[in-house]
């Protein structure tokens, strides 16, 4: 009975040692690493400029100014449903670095217009800007890539898309009726 109580507090002890040493570790790690919890509170002051139209600034922060990112886009909704070898579709595609509210993005941009497709039926896509074609890559047989169009920080530009998808008259293979298709127009912006 004795070696039975005996073991029930050696195992007590051990579990014991154990949460101190996993404790100690813990701490040790956070003196090694460097981990602080400082990252919590965030304190933001300017060093830059002051206006120097103001003749005293005094003791205040100068006003920061933060660059914005802005980008708005929009497109037209077109029915591919049944459509026919020798049909053709368009859709129009607008994007701008400025959004509703009429602020204009702080940063340079690169815009490309990717194009997802399940390639079930034999259509041809081309996009133009400005009535100017726009080179479309094709990196795999399921996307299309436009090449990169880039935005202006601080200046508002709209620009103007024309995406054209046609089945040629030629494709007219019993095996495409009833095929559904699958578009997706993706928009890819990074700060350049």
């Amino acid at each position: 009975m004795r070696y039975k109580r005996s073991n029930r507090y050696k195992g007590k002890i051990k579990l014991k040692k154990l949460y101190y040493c996993f404790t100690y570790l813990l701490i040790i790690s956070f003196v090694i690493t460097g981990v602080s919890f400082s990252r919590f509170s965030t304190a933001i002051t300017s060093t830059g400029a002051q206006n120097v139209n103001d003749p005293d600034p005094g003791p205040g922060i100068p006003g920061i100014e933060f660059s914005t990112w802005a980008l708005d886009y929009g497109a037209t909704a077109v029915s591919l449903a049944g459509m026919a070898p020798g049909d053709t579709k368009t859709i129009n595609i607008w994007v701008s670095n400025k959004d509703s509210s009429g602020t204009v993005s702080g940063y340079n941009q690169n815009v490309t217009l990717e194009l997802k497709t399940t390639v079930n039926l034999p259509l041809n896509y081309t996009l133009k800007r400005n009535g100017s074609p726009v080179s479309l890559s094709h990196p795999d047989p399921y996307r299309y890539v436009s090449e990169v169009q880039s935005f202006t920080a601080g200046v508002a530009e709209t620009k103007y898309y024309t995406l054209t998808i046609s089945w040629p008259e030629g494709s007219n293979h019993f095996m495409y009726r009833n095929e559904l298709d699958y578009i997706e127009l993706k928009l890819k912006a990074v700060q350049a």
